[in-house]
């Protein structure tokens, strides 16, 4: 698997930013975010592991890691990051492998 930020046409790379700054949820999995998608298409179908994301006040908080979609649990974090920083480092993914 490889992360979702950062490759993929500019409309999905802007909807994944759009996602990890929690301006919008997802689609289908509302406040959970595929953190690390198929290397070859990045389709959700072929299974990834996600994060629920939540921000309290100048923190955001990345827990309860699951494999997808067979909803299993994997035992790390929580994380957390400061706002500011976390802003600017999900900002910078974009075209960090280009745009396709």
């Amino acid at each position: 698997m490889v992360p979702s930020l950062g490759w993929g046409s500019q409309e999905h790379q802007i909807n994944t930013i759009d996602y990890f700054l929690l301006k919008k949820q997802h689609d289908d999995l509302y406040y959970r975010y595929p953190i690390l998608v198929c290397p070859w298409c990045g389709d959700e179908e072929c299974g990834f592991i996600s994060v629920y994301i939540e921000r309290e006040d100048d923190i955001i908080i990345w827990q309860d890691f699951k494999v997808e979609p067979s909803n299993q649990n994997i035992n790390i974090g929580p994380f957390y990051f400061k706002w500011e920083n976390y802003e600017r480092a999900i900002n910078d993914t974009y075209g960090i492998a280009g745009i396709q």
